[in-house]
C-alpha cells in the first residue's frame, strides 16, 4: 500500500502526462482526463487487484471497463505507469498506427484495455455481464 506522498507524486506525472498527450497532438479532452485523476490512480495503486501482465479474461482479478472513452488520456498514462504497457508509448497518443486512440480498442492489442469504449453508458452494460460471469464462475474478485 502506498503513502499519500506516493499517491500524490503519482498523480502528478499523470497529470503530467495527459497535457502531454493532448498538448502534442492538439486534440483530446483533457478536462475529464484532469478531473477523475485521483480515481484511477486510487483505482490502480489502491483499491483494484490487477495484473499488468494481462490477461484478457480477468480470471482471478479485479477488472475495470471504461465507458466514457474520451478520456483515455488517464486511462492509457494510469496503464502505462501501472506496468501495462512503456511509458514512451504515451508520446504517440492520436498519432497513425498508434496503439494509443481517441478512444481505446481492443483491436489495438493494448494491454489493460477490454472492450472497445465510445457510447456514454455502454460501460455499464458490460461490467454488469461481466460481475454475473465472475459470479456464475465463483470468482470473487470485483468488476
Amino acid at each position: 500500500m502506498a503513502n499519500i506522498e506516493e499517491l500524490k507524486s503519482f498523480a502528478t506525472q499523470v497529470r503530467r502526462d495527459i497535457v502531454r498527450q493532448v498538448h502534442k497532438v492538439n486534440s483530446g479532452h483533457p478536462g475529464g482526463s484532469l478531473g477523475c485523476t485521483e480515481f484511477f490512480v486510487a483505482l490502480y495503486q489502491e483499491i483494484m487487484d490487477h495484473d499488468p501482465s494481462f490477461n484478457m479474461d480477468g480470471i482471478g482479478e479485479d477488472i475495470f471497463f471504461l465507458s466514457n472513452g474520451h478520456i483515455s488520456p488517464v486511462f492509457y498514462s494510469v496503464l502505462a505507469r501501472s506496468g501495462y504497457f512503456p511509458i514512451e508509448e504515451l508520446g504517440t497518443f492520436r498519432m497513425i498506427d498508434s496503439r494509443l486512440q481517441g478512444h481505446p480498442t481492443t483491436h489495438e492489442g493494448l494491454p489493460g484495455i477490454r472492450v472497445a469504449s465510445g457510447s456514454l453508458g455502454q460501460g455499464m452494460s458490460v461490467a454488469l455481464g461481466a460481475a454475473q460471469a465472475k459470479k456464475l464462475n465463483k470468482d470473487s474478485k470485483l468488476v
